[in-house]
């Protein structure tokens, strides 16, 4: 069996940041782990900020530590798809598990409903019996009320038509087109 190496993994160019406000970086953080990690500090540290004030000495290590392990796993490429990031794998999944799979209704003009979020929610309880028994989630987990899947009508039924052109039928209608197009030529002029 022939072995051969991919060499375009060692290719990838990435654009560094090399110098942070006149501090010099050496190699460089990637662009994007900058971004990142501007975007889940800020969005931590303004949290922690809003709902406990400012950390006391000894809950510092708290108020730096998670943002930072965030931003440094998930700057990481993912295992699974090497061409994104952990963080962007992690969010696709939570958008799907959020929103689910959603119909395109109007060539995606008209929002689809929103069943995804109750469909594994029923699910979860259908696995896990005990969630379902817990006070304040009953409502969640539960099963009763009709069937969620059902609650926006039938599904719509199509029969399409095949049908099947062979070479002559398509130089007819070219032939058509054209006299179609010389026609509304001549009329304009």
């Amino acid at each position: 069996m022939r072995l051969t190496h991919t060499y375009t993994r060692h290719w990838d160019i990435e654009t560094r940041q090399h110098e942070l406000l006149g501090i010099d970086l050496g190699e460089g953080i990637p662009r994007k782990t900058l971004r990142y990690a501007a975007a889940i500090c800020g969005t931590w540290w303004a949290l922690w900020l809003l709902l406990f004030g400012f950390p006391p000495a000894r809950a510092v290590s708290l108020f730096l530590a998670p943002p930072i392990a965030l931003t440094w796993a998930g700057s990481k490429r993912s295992q699974t798809y090497w061409r994104r990031t952990n963080l962007l794998v992690w969010s696709v999944r939570i958008a799907y598990l959020l929103r689910g799979i959603q119909p395109v209704l109007g060539r995606g003009r008209i929002p689809g409903p929103r069943l995804g979020l109750r469909l594994r929610a029923r699910r979860l309880g259908e696995r896990v019996p005990q969630l379902p028994r817990m006070p304040g989630l009953e409502g969640l987990f539960g099963s009763e009320g009709p069937d969620a899947t059902h609650t926006d009508g039938e599904p719509f039924r199509t029969r399409p038509r095949v049908r099947l052109y062979g070479p002559d039928a398509v130089a007819k209608s070219h032939r058509k087109r054209r006299r179609r197009t010389t026609t509304t030529s001549t009329k304009e002029s």
